[in-house]
């Protein structure tokens, strides 16, 4: 109770893993759970998952321990009791699991498999590179334990992100999100940017008024703002109409 109380006060989401039908009742029941967390070991125990259901929340479910089928299984045994407010995590029950067991293309394939609903990634890897990879895969929401110390006693603790990783992940993931921005490819830099970067053609040589204009006497430099490249085979041939110095940026203005 205390726990939810503090998490009121300072606007934070408080649930818990219930592990049985009274841990259920209590975390709906008495303190009005936004959701529940269901572990992976409960992943295939079906009539407690019909027991959650009923109560109309919305159900996280961890995956680790499972096949697809059972995953399957376990996502309609949900729907049929009408909850169809779920959550799949992507998950590895190790602790912690070898980079190579990790599988994070199975976030892909859940949601492929399940287009409906929100998929997620539960990790229980060491340090903060996997989960926030897991954002680059479209991840909704990571799981990811906790721990003040990870020499404290309990096997959990040293697989548990410190106070500064959490930080670490939370913080990068946001810049990961935000950076992933569109698949529409278009620039973003200003205009003043691109001809900052960009090339223009310019002279190779001092040119009179009446001297045409040979692919010899062209060249490309920084900055952009006059003819850009592409228009080299336009100015093969034209006419200067006035006195131009070495290294001249062509314009409009100086051509017949």
């Amino acid at each position: 109770m205390e726990m939810k109380k503090f998490a009121d006060e300072v606007g934070i989401d408080c649930t818990s893993t219930p592990f049985s039908k009274t841990e259920a009742d209590f975390l709906v029941d008495k303190l009005d759970t936004p959701f529940i967390k269901v572990a992976s070991m409960d992943l295939n125990n079906y009539p407690f998952l019909e027991y959650l259901a009923k109560k109309n929340k919305p159900i996280i479910i961890s995956t680790g321990l499972s096949e697809l089928y059972e995953i399957d299984k376990a996502v309609k045994t949900i729907e049929n009791a009408g909850n169809t407010q779920i959550v799949i995590l992507h998950c590895v029950a190790t602790y912690p699991p070898e980079d190579k067991d990790v599988n994070l293309n199975n976030i892909k394939t859940l949601m492929t498999t399940y287009p409906e609903y929100p998929i997620g990634f539960s990790d229980h890897t060491l340090g903060t590179a996997i989960p926030l990879a897991s954002v680059v895969l479209g991840v909704c929401l990571i799981e990811k334990h906790f721990t003040l110390d990870k020499n404290m006693e309990g096997w959990d603790h040293k697989v548990s992100a410190t106070k500064s990783e959490m930080k670490e992940i939370v913080e990068n993931a946001g810049r990961i999100s935000e950076a992933l921005g569109s698949f529409r490819i278009s620039a973003t830099e200003s205009d003043e940017k691109k001809k900052e970067f960009r090339r223009s053609i310019v002279i190779t040589r001092e040119m009179k008024k009446g001297d045409v204009i040979n692919i010899k006497d062209i060249d490309y430099k920084r900055p952009g703002g006059g003819f850009n490249p592409d228009m080299t085979d336009f100015l093969v041939g034209r006419i200067v109409n006035k006195d131009l110095k070495f290294d001249h940026i062509l314009t409009k203005e100086d051509i017949v």
